[in-house]
């Protein structure tokens, strides 16, 4: 009897033990909500809208030129082309200098979403369920916990 009653409450122990964990259990329930009622699901959309700075290049190049020139300056939408004459040994200057440029990404994101509504001065069944559900849970533990009290305290007699 007494061996019976050890495994007994072993093997509760181990059922309770290895009971799955509670994001999985509300992972299963929003599963089996959405399954029932589709129409709590929504879809939505998050936009990312970022604008990111490009830092500024410079270039330069020397070329040479038959006759002699003056220094031009050509503004663009990008930056400043510069164009010189060196007079010593006739070689043309020419080079650019970029403005900071900026790079807009834009993206949307779509999601689905679980949305419940509840009306305010409602009570909330589940609490109640949740409740009831502990209750019978510490029900469970004190009776295990009298049953291995009195498997202790009991003598068999032969």
């Amino acid at each position: 009897m007494k061996t019976t009653l050890k495994i007994l409450l072993f093997a509760a122990v181990l059922a309770v033990m290895t009971g799955c964990s509670a994001q999985k259990r509300a992972e299963r329930h929003v599963r089996k909500a959405v399954a029932l009622c589709p129409e709590m699901v929504q879809t939505k959309a998050h936009v990312i809208d970022t604008v990111l700075t490009v830092r500024p290049w410079t270039d330069c190049a020397k070329l040479p030129v038959p006759k002699a020139g003056e220094t031009l300056y050509a503004a663009t939408d990008h930056g400043t082309v510069m164009v010189k004459l060196h007079p010593v040994d006739s070689s043309l200057c020419v080079g650019f200098i970029s403005v900071a440029q900026q790079v807009r990404y834009q993206d949307t994101l779509s999601y689905a979403q679980v949305v419940v509504t509840t009306e305010p001065g409602k009570a909330k069944p589940a609490s109640t369920a949740w409740a009831w559900i502990g209750c019978v849970l510490i029900g469970i533990v004190i009776g295990i916990v009298a049953l291995f009290v009195v498997a202790l305290k009991i003598k068999i007699v032969e």
